[in-house]
C-alpha cells in the first residue's frame, strides 16, 4: 500500500502527465485514481506513466494506467512454457503462484498422457488467477521448485535471482558451494614440510607453525 506522501506523489504525477499528453485532470479525479492504484508500488507507477507519456495522445485513463504496470506476470503462453518444465522431476523451475497453482490443476491431464487438454485447462486457470491478482493490486511472487538435477539447478536460480524474482537468501542452501580450500597444501605435508595455503588465515597459519614444531618440521617451512 502506498505511504500518504507517495499517494500525494502520485496525485502529482496524473496531473502531469494528463497535462504532457494533452488532456486535463482535476486532483480530486486523480484522487480517486489513486485509491485503485495504491497497491502497486511508486516505482511500477512510476514507469507506467512514463510509457503514458510516450504512447498515449489526448487521455489518460485507468485501463491505459494498468495495461502498462509491469506486474511481473508472465504473459499467459510464458506461463505455459515455464510450467511445463515441471513435467521433469529433475528439473528446478522457478514460476509464480499463479503458473504453480495451474499447473496444479493442469497436472492431471498431463499425468493421463493429454497434453493439449492439459494446455488448455492451465491456461484458463491462469487467465482467472491473474486476473483476480491484478484486480487486487497484486504484483507477482516467484517461489522455486527443486528438481533433482544438481547440475542444472545452479543456472536456474542464478538467473532468477539475478532478474529479482528471488533474493539470494531464499535459495543460497540449494546453491553448490564453492570447492573447499585446504587450509595446508598436500602435497608438501607428503614431503615432510607444513605449508600453509595463501588462503589461509592467521589463525590457521599460527596453527599450522605449532603442528610443524610438534612433528620436527623447521617453523620457517610453514609457508608466510
Amino acid at each position: 500500500m502506498l505511504a500518504d506522501h507517495e499517494q500525494d506523489r502520485l496525485v502529482e504525477l496524473l496531473v502531469a502527465t494528463a497535462e504532457v499528453i494533452g488532456d486535463q485532470m482535476r486532483p480530486t479525479a486523480a484522487a480517486f485514481i489513486v485509491t485503485d492504484l495504491a497497491g502497486y508500488p511508486l516505482s511500477a507507477l512510476e514507469k507506467a506513466l512514463a510509457a503514458c507519456r510516450r504512447e498515449l495522445k489526448g487521455r489518460l485513463s485507468l485501463a491505459a494506467i494498468l495495461e502498462r504496470i509491469d506486474d511481473g506476470h508472465p504473459a499467459p503462453n510464458e506461463a505455459w512454457s515455464i510450467a511445463i518444465r515441471a513435467a521433469d522431476e529433475s528439473a528446478t523451475v522457478v514460476w509464480t503462484e499463479q503458473t504453480r497453482d495451474s499447473w496444479t490443476a493442469a497436472l492431471p491431464l498431463i499425468e493421463a498422457g493429454d497434453k493439449i487438454a492439459a494446455r488448455q485447462a492451465f491456461l484458463e486457470v491462469y487467465a482467472r488467477l491473474t486476473k483476480d491478482a491484478r484486480a487486487a493490486g497484486q504484483l507477482a511472487v516467484h517461489h522455486a521448485s527443486i528438481g533433482f538435477d544438481a547440475s542444472g539447478r545452479d543456472a536456474v536460480l542464478q538467473r532468477a535471482v539475478a532478474a529479482g524474482q528471488l533474493a539470494h537468501d531464499q535459495v543460497a542452501e540449494h546453491l553448490a558451494l564453492p570447492p573447499a580450500t585446504p587450509a595446508f597444501n598436500p602435497v608438501a605435508l607428503l614431503a615432510g614440510r607444513v605449508e600453509a595455503s595463501p588462503e589461509a588465515s592467521a589463525r590457521t597459519r599460527a596453527r599450522l607453525a605449532e603442528l610443524a614444531e610438534l612433528l620436527g618440521a623447521p617453523s620457517a617451512k610453514v609457508a608466510a
